[in-house]
């Protein structure tokens, strides 16, 4: 069986359809919907229900997008191995994590990682929780890192690189005590600025601000330095991980204030799917992120 028909029908119901997963593969329509026929033709069953919403499979579908998973981690593990420099860490490795470690925690280890392994191509993309959790599923990411007081998906190895601090911090001008934790209303009047949703410690601190004020809906952002700018600026207050804030902190250009009640405490987790074959490129990358990626201070 050609195993590029199997990466069409897993990006097809990926997708949700076949005109996304073509683009997404760079095809022609018609070609993803040869590979989807094929494999019907295969099967002698239909293996996808089309409605006006896209696509979605039937039970046979399910059953052959178990097994194509399977096939094509096989089919990965036994071209890494037949080739002369198997044994040594060589390729690409996909990385998804948070914003704020891709830019703080990950970039730094990048010429490490150069250096160390310089036949391994390392990419980072930003990602929340949930979508880096399905690029691991998807097979689009080989590690993630994930940032949440507590994670336990199916299927997936993790490790724990300890607490990462956040810091709730205003302008330098602000009215707002530093000597004492604000009260939820002092909170809720500051004008609280938050990460889109997903964001773990942003969704937190939404919920605080709703017990308070159910009308409350704070803004969201979709970038740390944008947020950061707009709290210097003075037109409120956010909560972020303290290694993002440091030098604004160090030069006053913002302030840290006192939250009102403790906060989860948030960890950082090295995320890997526990039944896919790893190469020696990604186990190389996955104990670098784990020996030197320390807590945050």
């Amino acid at each position: 069986m050609d195993t590029r028909l199997l990466n069409s029908f897993l990006t097809v119901l990926r997708a949700g359809g076949i005109t996304a997963a073509a683009a997404e593969l760079g095809f022609v329509q018609s070609t993803v919907t040869t590979h989807v026929q094929a494999l019907e033709r295969l099967a002698g069953t239909p293996l996808l229900d089309r409605h006006p919403g896209g696509v979605s499979p039937t039970r046979a579908g399910s059953l052959l997008a178990e097994h194509a998973q399977r096939i094509l981690d096989l089919e990965e593990r036994m071209l890494t191995e037949l080739t002369t420099a198997a044994a040594e860490p060589t390729g690409p490795v996909r990385v998804c994590a948070p914003e704020s470690v891709c830019a703080y925690r990950l970039a730094p280890l990048l010429p490490e990682v150069r250096t160390r392994f310089p036949d391994v191509s390392l990419s980072l993309f930003p990602a929340g929780t949930r979508t880096a959790l399905t690029a691991l599923a998807d097979r689009r990411a080989d590690l993630a890192l994930v940032l949440e007081p507590s994670v336990n998906p199916p299927g997936i190895d993790l490790v724990d690189l300890g607490v990462q601090r956040l810091s709730l911090v205003a302008a330098a001008t602000t009215g707002l005590p530093r000597h004492r934790p604000i009260t939820p209303a002092e909170l809720s009047a500051a004008d609280v600025l938050l990460l889109e949703q997903g964001c773990s410690y942003s969704d937190e601190l939404a919920a605080l601000l709703a017990a308070t004020d159910p009308s409350e809906a704070p803004p969201r952002f979709g970038g740390i330095e944008t947020l950061k700018r707009c709290v210097a600026a003075g037109l409120g207050v956010t909560l972020l991980p303290t290694v993002t804030v440091a030098d604004e902190l160090a030069d006053g250009r913002l302030v840290e204030l006192r939250p009102p009640t403790d906060l989860a405490r948030q960890h950082l987790w090295l995320a890997a799917p526990s039944s896919r074959w790893r190469s020696p490129a990604v186990r190389a990358v996955h104990a670098v992120l784990r020996e030197t990626v320390p807590p945050a201070p």
